[in-house]
Formats: C-alpha cells, sequence, structure tokens
C-alpha cells in the first residue's frame, strides 16, 4: 500500500509535512475536516495486513484526538466561572453526563454552587 503524505501550512510560510499516512485514514481525515456527510469503508487497503496498519493508525489517531479533545474542553471551562458548559458539551459532541465526568477526571469542580463559582452568584 502506497501511503500519503500532507502538509500544514500557515499564512507566514511555516509548514509541517507528514509522511507515511494510510491512504484511507488520509481520506477519512480530509472528509472529517471538511464536515462531509456520511462514512465511506476503506477504499485503498484491500489485505488483511494493509487494513490492520490503516486500522492501527487511525487508532492512534484517534486516542490522541480524545486526549486532545478532553484538554481542549479544560481549558474553555477554565476561561471563566461563567463558562457556558452546555456549549462545551456541544461543541464535544457529548452529553453532559460525560462532560462532567471528563470535568472530575481534571480536576474541575462539577458542581459549581459549591465553589461560589455559580454564575447565579456573581
Amino acid at each position: 500500500m502506497k501511503k500519503l503524505y500532507a502538509e500544514f501550512g500557515s499564512a507566514d510560510g511555516n509548514k509541517d509535512t507528514v509522511f507515511n499516512i494510510a491512504p484511507d485514514l488520509a481520506t477519512a481525515f480530509i472528509h472529517a475536516i471538511q464536515d462531509a456527510i456520511g462514512v465511506e469503508p476503506p477504499r485503498t487497503a484491500q489485505t488483511f495486513a494493509d487494513l490492520t496498519a490503516t486500522i492501527s493508525q487511525t487508532s492512534r489517531v484517534i486516542q490522541h484526538l480524545e486526549a486532545f479533545r478532553e484538554l481542549a474542553i479544560i481549558a474553555a471551562d477554565r476561561t471563566s466561572p461563567h463558562a457556558d458548559r452546555k456549549r462545551i458539551a456541544a461543541a464535544a459532541a457529548m452529553p453532559p453526563s460525560r462532560l462532567y465526568r471528563v470535568l472530575e477526571k481534571h480536576g474541575q469542580p462539577t458542581d459549581r454552587k459549591k465553589t461560589g463559582n455559580h454564575p447565579a452568584e456573581n
């Protein structure tokens, strides 16, 4: 299976290049970033070895992005004691119960009334 590469550039001319991307993962990533509707099965990977390599690389990306999403959620919540947790949950595409588990995991108060940081108290 021929691997792909991607370049990410900024307006000031800096570039990051990533090599050895599984083609089907690259396609899925592009569709996800473009907010395309529907998900297609792998088309390039056909053999068991190619499919398991694609699965492995996809799993590593998912694990990294899930950890990054949690850190972004915590950063958003810490921007203000009035941070809108409903908007954070909607942006993270997760139910409030899962958002509160993430907040608790990272030491954020789940009940702002107990900490004195509830918007209604200020």
